[in-house]
This record gives C-alpha cells, structure tokens and sequence, in this order.
C-alpha cells in the first residue's frame, strides 16, 4: 500500500511499536516509489516521491534509486519543484559523476530572473559542487557577486567558498571581490566574505601578497564593530559576536607579517580589553582574540595578555571554556612558557575536574609546564590525580611520569620515591625501559642507606598489593638484591608478618625513612613464596620471585630455618605448569643441593652493575603539541613556488607564519590544506640551501636531511636517485623514483625501510596521500618487522596527468624499544625534471 501525502508516510512510521515494523512500512513504501518512477511521469507524483525518498534517507534507509529523479525534479520549471529537488541533489547525491548531471540545471537558475530560483542554484551550489562543476560554474559566481541584493552576494560568496575548497586554483578569481565584500552593509555578506576571504589566502600565492591590505580592512571593520553599537545585531551586549569571531580568523591567517601584525596589535587589545567576558558570547569573542595574538607575530605584551584572557577562562564556570582554554595554552606553551607558568596552579585543579575531556587536556598541560624547577610540585600533582584517571589515560600518564621524574629528579631518593610510587600506582602500564632504568640505578647510584630504604618500601608496596606487575618485579628484585639490608638490624623492631609492613604505609603518599618498618628473614620469604605461589600474577614476575628466593638462600644462610623454607617453595615449582617457572624451579633446587654449598655463594651474590646503553628520551614527549607544530610547519600557508621559497622577501614571512601556526588535525591524510614543503632535494644545491635555512627558522629541531645519493645513472635529472626523507628512533626512509618510457604520466617510488637502531621494529604501516589533481596506488611492504640493520621496501605508484609537483602526505607508525612511534611528515623535495 502506498502512502498518498508524505504526511501518511510519516504517521505510519510513528505508529510502528517495533523496529521490524518499521522496516516493512519503509520496504514497502520504496517498492511503490520505484513503481511510479517507472510508470508515472507526472511532476507532482515525482514532487511527493522524492519528498518521501528526503524523509526515509533521513530515518537512515538506502535510497539510492532516487537519485536521478531528484535531478529531474531539480530540472522544472517550478519554484517548489526546484526547492525540493535540490534538497534532494544535495542529500541524496553520493556519486561526484552524478553531481555534473545537474550543472545545466544550475546554469540556468543561476541565470534567472528570480532572485530566490538563483538562491536555491547556489544553495545547492555551496553543497555539492565537484571540481568540474566547480570550474565550469565560477564565472556565473564571480558574476553574481557583484549582485544589487544583498541575499544574491550572500548565497555566492558562500557558494565561491566550496569552489575555493574544491579546486584551489580559482581562489585568484575571488580574490578580488573580498575586500569589497567586507565592506558590505550587510552583515550575513560580511561573514560570508569573512569565510571566503579565510580560503582565498590560504590556497592563492597573490592574495598572500596582498594580505597586509586586507589585515588592515579587517582591523578597521573590527574596530567599528567594538566602537559602534547596533541594537539590531547585538547579542548580549556584544555588538555582532558572530562577525567579530569571524573577522579574528581572517585576521589570524592574513597578518602573518610583522608589518600587518603592528597593524591589528591595538584592534586586538581593545577587543580584548572591551569585551565583557561574563556571558558565554563575550567568551568566545575573547577566545578567538587570544588564540588570534598567539598565531600571529604580535607584540610581547599583546602575547602575555593573550595568556592571561585564556587563563582566565580556566577558571570559567562553564565547561567547554575551560576545555578550549587548555587546548589552546598547550599550544601556546611552546612559545609563551613564562607566561603560562603563571597558571600552572589553575591548570592542577583541572586535574580533579568532573569532565573526562578537561582532565585529559590538563594532563597534557601540566606535562608540558614541568621543568626542573616546578618538577617537585608538578610530579606530586600528576601522583595524586594517577590513582583516578581514566583508564584510557593511564598508559600515557605512566610514560609521561616516568620520563618527567627521570628528566627533571633534583635527587636520587627524590627519583626514587616517586618511581616507586608510580610503580604502586600503575606500574602495570610501565614500559620496559623505564621499569629497567630503575634497578640499575639503584645498582649503580644508590647508597647502601637509600638501597635498605628503597627495599623496605618495595617490601611493604608488595605486601599490600600486588597485581601491579612492574611492582611485582621491581620488588622481587630489590628484596632479592638487598635482602641483607632490608631485614631488621640486631635490636631494630621487626615485623614478623608482612601485613604488618602494608599496614604502616597507611593512605599517606610514601615517604622513604628508616621509619618503615623492617621485617624478620621468615616474614622476607613468606611474601615470595605467596607471590610465587600467586596465580593472580603473571609467568614473568614469579620467576622473579623464584631468582629473588634463590638469592635469599645466600643471604639468609645464618638462618636455617629460613633456607629450608625456600629449599620447600622451590620444590613445589618444580612441576609447575609453566615451562619457564618449572625450569627454573628446577636449576634452583639443584643449586640448593648440599654438595653445590661451595658454588652457591658465589653464583647468589649481588649482580654487577647491568650494562645498558642510555636511550634518550623524544624531545616531544612531555608535549607532543610541540611535535604537531613541527611536523606541519607551513601547513596553514599557500603551497609557494621554489622561486618564493628561497626569495629574500618571501623567508621573513614565512618564518614569521610558521613560528605560531597551529594546525589541529594532525591525522587528516587526506584534506586538501597545502601542507609543509618537506627538505628540497640539493638540485640545484643553492635552492636546498635556501630551504633548509628556511625551515631551520621555524623548526623546533635540526630539519631532516634530504641530500640524495645517486645509485646508478640518472636519466633525466633527479630519477634512480634515493631521497632521504626520515631519520628517527633508528628508522631510515629513502624514496627513489623512477620512469618507465611509455608511461610519461606515472611515477614509480620505492620506499626502503631501513633499521640503524638498537632494536627490532614491528609491525609498520605506511600510508601516503597526494593532492587530489593525482592519483596513488600503494603495494603491500615486502614485510612489517624489520631486524638490526635488515630492511624492507614498498612501492608506490603516482599517476600525474597535470605534471604538477609531486606533494607526499605521509604517515609512519611501527613499534619499538616497546613503544609505538607515529610520524607525520610531509614531502616534497623531488626537482622539477621528474615530472
């Protein structure tokens, strides 16, 4: 049965009781609009049909039958026809070919006599316009800015904006209508203009040139905008909110030169002086101003005052300010960490916050205030808030704590009172590197007064918990190590049961004194032979219990009562379960064996010092917003020509761009941003001079290396040649294009992997993206784990029909050293005469 009126169809659907139900009314409903598609040609049962398709495509059925018909429909003659039927283009749509079935629909409504037809064409416009929709269409755009209605210029600068988007090279046909535009009366073209004029200078190389002239007509309309009040458009008290905020984000992208940032350093201060921050609107205006003085090369003063607004919207009642203050200060500590520091005290209160999102962005933050001056008091902050955070966040607080306590210790029982308390913690979450920097350093470092200490504290952390399992190891080796330190001198208190030593500890964070209590040789082997015993612990750490057990036998020979004990908990392990604890059950127990008397000594005394090459902490790893802005330097600035690049004019500029740029999204592969130009190939050598010294203006470390080692004859210039495009944690990445004759249009890349570090690496991934004038194709890698000093390789296929500059976007994740390392870089260093 099919429904007359939309409005049965939606009466139906409301009465279903069940999911089922529903589903039948819609499968049915379908079959009888694909019936009249083929049966009826009549306009107005199309009208109701594709009415009826919009709603089901809403509730979440396919209807991709209806396509066609909505392009149809879109092609009448009437008003609500049209309205309908582009509603439908723009919903139902899926396929970027079917997209160019309605361009001479769009063509002529944009052509109309009526004003609201030409509204709906470029509504639909801004909505669905492909690249070659794009192109064909723009002159009709540029046409209609210029329209005597205000309604008709709004519609098309917002239609110029998704041109811009989709096909980069018409931003210079727009260009110059936006500074017209801003200074439109009307304040719907404005923003519009405000938007458009954001693309325009991000994507075309001659609006940068001018957009000194535009950083200026900005900060005038800002001006009037904070002097002048308009009852019409106030919200809150706030003349226009929404047009300020979107003039500070062309502000923000256009006054990248010293010059025009001395323009808009007073407009910026009196907007962030003026506005009354109290009501929500205020706040996002004063938001946008402080993130604005921070992305531009604005004064000193002007910078600290940004600071300040976002501290003061740390301690906003309302949630989302707080959240966007602390992403924006983690961004703005790589620069402004003086000024920040101020709000470290806010910024731990955030730690304790009821929203999961503000106390993971405070985290963030507080790792990346701590230095070796406020490590003290930032450690302990991060120790209180460890036992309450997320699960998600505690791998990632752990790492974090352990390289800050490692990098920042001002002592070496300040180290290792706070190692163990993130042991007792989250010590499940350690990686191996730091959990093994912790033994040898008390091996090698610590005093007998601090290894008696540290062992007491690991026995009595072991006795009260013990399903930490870097604890657990931690600890079996500190009491096996120091057994002789950590029971009681003759006359000291003891304790004889290890509850007792859990018990002292309390709720208080631990403190390492000769206060905690020291426990007899007996109580010493009970708690190895429980955790041994555990099965609620893994294979790993009662092996160490075993080895910790095997030691005490030497350290406790005076007690023979005690060394029976551990000659019987051995025994017991001998037919384990598991291979590796009934193994060494078994070569312990020989060793315990009498005729072995003479032996034993020596193989259970105190280990040397373990031999460990030191492996450096990443630089980013207490802020890896600092690496975001490293990896996409120049992402927020037009993709420049070389000339541009390494002009004199052009290198001030850019540096001063690039050294407050922030970019988000750091994992969006495949938008359409130009993106930061990687280290040029050194041919011609002076242009790779003036690149890398450009990117080591702006670099938050040493550029990468891109000089190329020819492998063999190279014919044209810059082909069979490798490219060195990453060196980091021992991986090595080289390109090496090559050409085959009969294919002028395709690029062939071999990707060698090569690992130089101290360690295996697995599972790698690779994944590229290209600008969209090209296509790629990417073959499996020859393997995903690499050996010391072995390699894989991987190729990849360009298609290049419009001889464009081969642009890389990619991004390498592989595991090592027990860590997962991601890497986001750009390329873009092959010469010309590949292409």
């Amino acid at each position: 049965m099919s429904f007359f009126r939309l409005k049965d169809l939606i009466r139906a659907v409301r009465v279903c009781k069940t999911a089922a139900d529903e589903r039948n009314v819609i499968r049915r409903e379908s079959a009888a609009i694909r019936t009249s598609f083929r049966s009826v040609e009549s306009q107005d049962a199309r009208y109701v049909n594709v009415q009826k398709l919009v709603y089901i495509f809403l509730l979440g059925f396919p209807v991709q039958f209806g396509q066609l018909e909505c392009v149809k429909l879109a092609a009448s003659s009437r008003f609500s026809d049209k309205r309908v039927g582009y509603l439908g283009v723009g919903l139902l749509l899926e396929e970027q070919e079917l997209v160019t079935l309605v361009t001479n629909s769009l063509k002529t409504d944009l052509n109309s006599a009526d004003d609201y037809i030409v509204g709906l064409a470029l509504g639909a416009l801004a909505g669905v316009a492909s690249p070659d929709v794009a192109r064909d269409l723009a002159d009709e755009v540029v046409r209609l800015l210029d329209a005597p209605r205000a309604y008709i210029r709004k519609k098309a600068a917002l239609a110029a904006v998704r041109l811009v988007r989709q096909t980069a090279e018409l931003a210079d046909s727009f260009a110059r209508h936006v500074r017209v535009l801003l200074r439109d009366r009307h304040h719907g073209v404005q923003l519009a203009a405000a938007a458009l004029a954001v693309e325009v200078v991000q994507r075309s190389a001659d609006a940068q040139a001018e957009a000194g002239a535009l950083a200026a007509e900005v900060s005038r309309q800002l001006r009037g905008l904070a002097t002048d009040a308009s009852p019409e458009h106030s919200v809150g008290g706030i003349n226009d909110p929404f047009l300020q905020v979107t003039l500070l984000r062309v502000l923000r992208v256009a006054a990248q030169t010293p010059e025009a940032a001395d323009a808009a350093n007073d407009v910026l201060t009196q907007v962030a002086t003026q506005v009354d921050g109290s009501r929500n609107v205020g706040t996002a205006v004063l938001y946008e101003c402080a993130v604005t003085a921070l992305a531009i090369p604005s004064a000193a003063s002007l910078r600290v005052l940004a600071i300040n607004l976002l501290g003061r919207l740390l301690a906003d009642a309302d949630g989302n300010a707080r959240s966007v203050a602390l992403a924006a200060l983690a961004a703005a500590v790589v620069s402004e960490a003086s000024a920040v520091q101020r709000h470290r005290a806010t910024v731990m209160r955030c730690l304790r916050d009821a929203d999961a999102t503000i106390r993971r962005r405070a985290v963030d933050l507080a790792f990346a205030l701590a230095n070796a001056d406020n490590a003290t008091s930032v450690v302990d902050e991060l120790l209180r808030a460890l036992p309450h955070a997320d699960a998600e966040l505690r791998p990632s607080i752990v790492r974090r704590l352990a390289a800050a306590v490692t990098l920042f210790a001002p002592s070496l029982p300040w180290y290792t009172e706070r190692m163990l308390r993130v042991l007792a913690s989250a010590g499940g979450h350690m990686n191996d590197r730091d959990l093994f920097r912790f033994p040898r350093r008390m091996a090698s470092d610590a005093d007998a007064l601090l290894q008696r200490r540290a062992a007491r504290a690991s026995f009595a952390l072991l006795a009260r918990d013990r399903s930490q399992t870097a604890l657990v190891v931690v600890a079996a080796w500190m009491i096996g190590e120091y057994g002789d330190l950590l029971v009681a001198a003759a006359g000291e208190p003891s304790v004889s049961e290890p509850a007792d030593a859990a018990s002292a500890l309390g709720d208080e964070p631990l403190v390492l004194s000769d206060d905690l209590p020291a426990p007899t040789p007996a109580a010493v082997v009970r708690l190895l032979t429980d955790v041994a015993a555990a099965t609620d612990v893994p294979s790993s750490a009662r092996c160490m219990a075993l080895t910790a057990l095997t030691k005490l036998a030497g350290r406790f020979a005076a007690h023979p009562t005690v060394v029976t004990a551990i000659n019987h908990a051995l025994s017991k392990h001998t037919r384990a379960s598991d291979s590796e604890e009934q193994a060494r059950a078994v070569e312990y127990s020989r060793l315990m064996r009498s005729d072995l008397d003479a032996v034993r000594p020596a193989v259970v005394e105190r280990m040397p010092v373990p031999e460990y090459k030191e492996i450096p902490y990443d630089e980013y790893v207490l802020n890896p917003t600092a690496m975001r802005m490293k990896a996409l330097v120049l992402a927020t600035r037009p993709a420049a020509r070389s000339a541009d690049l390494i002009g004199e004019e052009a290198q001030p500029a850019a540096a001063a761009a690039t050294s407050q740029t922030v970019v988000s999204d750091l994992l969006s592969l495949m938008d359409e941003t130009p993106s930061a130009p990687a280290p040029a190939s050194p041919q011609p050598p002076n242009s790779s001079d003036a690149i890398a010294d450009l990117l080591s203006t702006t670099s938050l470390s040493p550029p990468l290396s891109a000089a190329p080692t020819t492998s063999g004859p190279v014919s044209p210039v810059g082909l069979d040649m490798e490219y060195d495009v990453m060196r980091k944690h021992g991986l090595h990445l080289t390109l090496k294009p090559s050409k085959r004759p009969d294919q002028p249009d395709v690029i062939d890349l071999l990707a060698t992997f090569c690992n130089k570090g101290e360690s295996a690496i697995s599972d790698l991934s690779f994944l590229v993206a290209v600008p969209r004038s090209q296509k790629i194709h990417i073959q499996p890698p020859s393997g995903q784990h690499i050996s010391v000093g072995s390699e894989v390789t991987q190729r990849l296929r360009v298609s290049n029909p419009s001889h464009a500059a081969i642009r890389l976007r990619m991004k390498i994740s592989y595991n090592s050293d027990g860590q997962r390392h991601e890497e986001m870089l750009d390329y873009s260093g092959f010469p010309s005469s590949i292409v």
